[in-house]
């Protein structure tokens, strides 16, 4: 078979036996990869699941279009993508790595992100629900939204913190799992995945940080009406934008004042009142509705119905998603692949001793990838790697 063959005729130095390494270094670096991306998939599916869970039950939220777009494209084919380009070490480690997809090791990796994601957004959630400005909106019972503006559903409070925790999990599991541990190069040989991760970690701390811009109003965080109408100049982006959310009026909890206040004045239309585009998303003139420039419709700079966070609240939550991200790094290193992972290792070599008699190398069972602390001290081309 020439697909045997052709490794040992075509390798390194022609014709010879250190090929044999090479295949196995490539395989292993192949399986650990793999195993990345499957955990990032799993991580993905339930802490996805699990916030929308929570948005729907909490008042029948969704998300903003360009959120689903970002995470199918942005995170599923392009951050997943340069997961792949991880290039394997040089040395051969005494252990490959794990295969089972139900082992101790993997279910960990993929229990621990998924918990502290959902930890974070809850976090955030009741610390923004204590606010004197925070109001829930329901927007099928409250302003009676129609079917057909579903993607609207991501204008208030709630789903914006959603969109930032979802995001940011998905980010930070797909570049902590690309620590290169003992079968792959250090991560920051990785120099795509490295860009990727921080122009998304810069994008979504400039959501939440920063005042109301068309770049916000793409993804429905700190957006107000009239930002969300400048939108509108993105003309591709705004093509793309079915529900009309870029490009048309931010219908946030403010919107359930100005309608209340037009039933109450006499709105007779079939349909309950809804802000439109044409009438720069205010309520007709002479219907006695509170000034735009209120403070009950206008606030923290933003001019319109919004969903503009306190400067305050938004550096809180700024430090829980840092927290988050700092508590999953240091999971991959110290537990994952740290000495933790090392003692656990030790643990069950003692056990093999006993059991069998002799040391079980190579078994695939091990809690982390690589050898043990004593080994990778012996030899410092064996140092554990990120």
């Amino acid at each position: 078979e020439a697909s045997m063959v052709s490794p040992f005729a075509t390798g390194r130095d022609g014709k010879s036996l250190l090929t044999v390494v090479d295949l196995i270094r490539e395989g292993r670096a192949c399986l650990a990869t793999n195993l990345a991306t499957f955990q990032y998939f799993i991580v993905y599916a339930f802490t996805l699941t699990t916030i929308r869970t929570i948005l729907v039950v909490l008042a029948a939220l969704s998300l903003g279009e360009y959120v689903w777009l970002t995470m199918d494209v942005g995170i599923g084919i392009v951050m997943v993508w340069t997961m792949m380009q991880s290039k394997p070490t040089k040395e051969l480690c005494s252990y490959r790595p794990t295969a089972t997809l139900l082992g101790l090791r993997t279910i960990v990796g993929i229990v621990f992100p998924y918990i502290t994601a959902i930890v974070a957004v809850v976090v955030a959630e009741v610390m923004m629900w204590a606010k004197p400005w925070y109001e829930q909106l329901n927007p099928l019972d409250d302003i009676h939204l129609l079917p057909a503006q579903w993607m609207l559903r991501g204008d208030n409070y709630d789903s914006a913190i959603g969109m930032i925790a979802l995001i940011l999990a998905l980010v930070n599991t797909a570049y902590v799992n690309t620590y290169g541990g003992r079968f792959r190069q250090n991560i920051m040989c990785n120099w795509m995945i490295n860009v990727v991760y921080a122009v998304f970690l810069f994008a979504l701390f400039w959501l939440l940080l920063t005042p109301a811009s068309e770049f916000n109003c793409i993804y429905r965080v700190n957006c107000d009406t009239k930002h969300s109408l400048q939108a509108g100049d993105l003309t591709v982006l705004a093509a793309f934008s079915a529900a009309g959310g870029i490009g048309g009026c931010f219908l946030g909890p403010q919107v359930k004042i100005w309608q209340e206040e037009m039933t109450q004045a006499g709105w007779n239309k079939t349909e309950y009142w809804l802000p439109e585009p044409a009438h720069d998303c205010l309520p007709p003139p002479g219907m006695h509705t509170t000034p735009v420039e209120s403070p009950e419709i206008s606030n923290f700079g933003c001019v319109g119905p919004n969903n503009c966070y306190a400067p305050g609240f938004r550096w809180q939550v700024a430090i829980v998603f840092v927290a988050y991200i700092l508590i999953n790094h240091w999971f991959v290193k110290f537990i994952l692949q740290g000495p933790v992972s090392a003692t656990l290792r030790r643990r069950q070599k003692r056990g093999d001793r006993a059991l069998f008699g002799e040391t079980i190398e190579g078994s695939g069972q091990n809690f982390s990838e690589g050898r043990d602390d004593d080994e990778a001290a012996s030899d410092p081309d064996l140092q554990i790697r990120m």
